[in-house]
């Protein structure tokens, strides 16, 4: 297969699916699919100019062809590359999964707050989720157990006193078949809102009853926004 017609064949799949993440049951100018897509989806939005570039060279492949209707641009490998890079990206985008830390490790709200530290020092994170027989109870932080440990002496102090002291997170809760934009469109409105979404639990169904199977913060942000450009 040339480099044109795997061009074609990748913007055919972009096209359809930009169809799907626009709810679209008719045909649509791909301008305008580009444009809503990019308002509801983080991929199309990262890859918007990049997209509307490829448009251009379609449509000079695809309607500007000589007398035997032969082709006559033909993409370099670096530009098919990167046209079925985002295609293969906006049809695994239902992957939250592959995105998030897994597995999570929780502690219970009577672990010791100096174990949780260890946990927390060994795994390299600053956040764990707490569950108590099953139930999400709350996510401690390390900037929480800096602040504990500058206002207490030492002692036998347990995770559950940090969680009665304070108030801090903002924790969403997303099913396993979401998609990877839907957890950063979840980042992007809590700072639009001033607020700050300190962790993503995905679970089963998105409940806090559930066992967390992988845990996404802020930290993951730059690697997830480098894979989307």
């Amino acid at each position: 297969m040339s480099n044109a017609e795997r061009f074609l064949a990748a913007f055919a799949r972009i096209e359809k699916k930009m169809g799907e993440i626009c709810k679209e049951s008719s045909y649509k100018p791909f301008a305008q699919l580009l444009y809503r897509g990019a308002s509801v989806n983080k991929i199309v939005s990262l890859n918007q100019q990049t997209l509307r570039e490829y448009s251009e060279l379609r449509n000079a492949i695809v309607h500007e062809r000589g007398g035997n209707n032969e082709i006559i641009a033909e993409p370099c490998d670096s530009v098919t590359d990167s046209i079925e890079r985002i295609a293969d990206l906006l049809e695994q985008d239902n992957r939250i999964l592959q995105f998030a830390t897994a597995p999570v490790i929780t502690v219970d709200p009577k672990t010791e707050i100096a174990e949780a530290y260890r946990i927390m020092n060994d795994m390299n994170t600053s956040k764990l989720p707490v569950y108590e027989e099953g139930v999400y109870k709350g996510l401690l932080t390390l900037r929480e157990i800096a602040g504990w440990s500058m206002r207490h002496e030492e002692g036998k102090h347990l995770v559950n006193d940090i969680l009665e002291s304070v108030k801090n997170e903002k924790v969403l809760f997303l099913p396993r078949n979401s998609s990877i934009t839907s957890a950063l469109q979840g980042f992007e409105s809590s700072m639009n809102h001033g607020e700050s979404l300190l962790a993503i639990l995905i679970t089963d169904k998105g409940s806090l009853n559930e066992k967390p199977l992988g845990i996404i913060t802020v930290a993951d942000l730059p690697k997830i926004l480098k894979t989307f450009a």
